[in-house]
């Protein structure tokens, strides 16, 4: 195997793992979420999954629906993770 072979692999790899870890650490902030953000990012993923089920691929209206939604979490989910960078230097200067 060449160099130039093996790169890409390990360039896959890489992203590969970059995105699992990111893929996790959502998953944890989620599962950590206040109740009342949670019950926010619940209901944004439920109309999503409405949006899309019954729906094709294809379908414009549909992808418009889904990726509105998709901002709206995504927002969701940059205050929570602000909100949890905040707690964290809280407890870390309460522990100085």
């Amino acid at each position: 195997m060449t160099l130039s072979q093996t790169l890409p692999s390990l360039s896959v790899q890489t992203f590969s793992a970059d995105r699992g870890a990111r893929i996790g650490a959502l998953g944890r902030l989620l599962r950590h979420a206040a109740s009342g953000d949670a019950d926010v990012l619940l209901a944004g993923l439920a109309r999503m999954l409405d949006a899309h089920i019954g729906h094709g691929h294809g379908d414009d209206a549909s992808n418009e629906r889904i990726r509105a939604q998709l901002d709206e979490i995504e927002l969701l989910l940059a205050l929570e993770i602000e909100r949890a960078g905040v707690r964290a230097a809280t407890a870390e200067s309460r522990a100085a």
